[in-house]
């Protein structure tokens, strides 16, 4: 069994960009007149900051399982919560691109892998994406899943030598 999980610093800068952000608009809250559109405006930021920092919090707290059965997704702080895609029971096996440059010279990948009665997504700050997604990719096409020609294109780029580390796009 093979065990992926996200680690600090891969994750660190969101960490940072919640904190930071949240911090400027609490503060910047304290000045702003409570019937103020300003003060919704900011509200609502510090809201989306909060929400930045509690699912960079679930992220850094969940590990996927592999094995030659499928995938399992846990939880470490809770420990009956599990979620169980056998390999041969999956229905969709998608790979995106997100581009943080306009020429696409850095980003990240989302694996979003679909099964009965849920999903499992992740992104390549996950230790050993790579082999994730040769497996999801495997199974897919064992189970004759028809695979998006987008998908195959971003599976191919990460047999580039440099992430075969498994690094951050």
């Amino acid at each position: 069994m093979t065990r992926l999980y996200y680690p600090l610093a891969r994750l660190w800068p969101d960490y940072l960009r919640a904190l930071l952000g949240l911090l400027i608009c609490a503060g910047l809250l304290l000045f702003a007149s409570p019937q103020s559109v300003i003060f919704v405006l900011l509200a609502a930021l510090a809201l989306l900051f909060a929400w930045l920092g509690a699912n960079t919090v679930w992220r850094q707290q969940i590990e996927i399982e592999l094995d030659s059965g499928g995938i399992t997704q846990v939880s470490r702080w809770h420990a009956g919560w599990r979620w169980v895609v056998p390999w041969s029971q999956i229905t969709a096996v998608s790979l995106r691109y997100f581009s943080t440059r306009r020429d696409r010279s850095e980003g990240w990948l989302q694996l979003t892998i679909r099964g009965h009665g849920g999903r499992v997504r992740v992104d390549s700050r996950l230790t050993d994406f790579p082999l994730l997604v040769r497996q999801a990719i495997a199974a897919a096409d064992s189970c004759g899943i028809p695979l998006a020609e987008s998908t195959r294109i971003n599976a191919a780029r990460l047999d580039a030598p440099d992430l075969r580390k498994g690094a951050h796009l």
